[in-house]
């Protein structure tokens, strides 16, 4: 081997082991930062599930009532000089009101809320049992796993308008393991970046 191939070798390891140095020290922090985050914030989701639906009723309030005075404020100068916009004005004045109501009833506009999801995913349930019978009539596709698909979706819409709470829970946990996931693949991509280091460095 040739003094200039293993320069240029050298150069090419050089290059790579600064551009892997660059990519840990600007990644690896993020990983561990994002990681005790997530998984903080994950932990007090599971073990305070009410809490966190509370506090998204609240931030839900503040933000109906920062958008609804924006469309009621647009809305007005609008209809000054043009003689529109009451429709917007309207529109944020509703707005506000529910998001005050998102305040001051946290648990009752959580519940009515809920309520209007699941109603909406009732229909959507409905619609499925309907097209499965219709697949079930012709004998056509997966009719029996679309049949037992719509009515375990039937049966769960039910069930929730029932016990509206369950299904907000619900949720929140599932939120939670969401985020748990994430802050373990953060914890993985560290230790594998840590073990590309390593290598390069040796």
């Amino acid at each position: 081997m040739t003094k200039v191939h293993k320069s240029k070798q050298s150069k090419s390891t050089d290059a790579i082991a600064a551009s892997v140095e660059k990519l840990y020290n600007k990644s690896a922090p993020l990983l561990v930062a994002e990681a005790l985050l997530l998984g903080i914030i994950a932990i007090f989701m599971a073990f305070k599930p009410l809490a966190v639906l509370t506090t998204l009723m609240f931030v839900l309030g503040c933000g109906l009532i920062l958008f609804g005075l924006y469309r009621a404020i647009a809305g007005f100068v609008a209809a000054r000089p043009y003689g529109g916009g009451w429709v917007d004005v309207i529109f944020g004045l509703v707005n506000v009101v529910l998001g005050v109501l998102f305040l001051v009833y946290p648990a009752g506009s959580m519940i009515a809320l809920l309520y209007v999801f699941l109603v909406l995913f009732l229909f959507k349930a409905l619609r499925a049992l309907i097209f499965a019978i219709n697949m079930a009539r012709a004998r056509f596709g997966h009719w029996v796993f679309d049949l037992v698909v719509a009515l375990a979706l039937c049966a769960l819409a039910i069930a929730l308008l029932f016990w509206p709470m369950a299904g907000a829970v619900a949720v929140v946990y599932w939120l939670a393991i969401t985020m748990l996931f994430y802050a373990a693949a953060d914890v993985y991509m560290f230790i594998e970046l840590r073990q590309l280091k390593k290598a390069v460095d040796d």
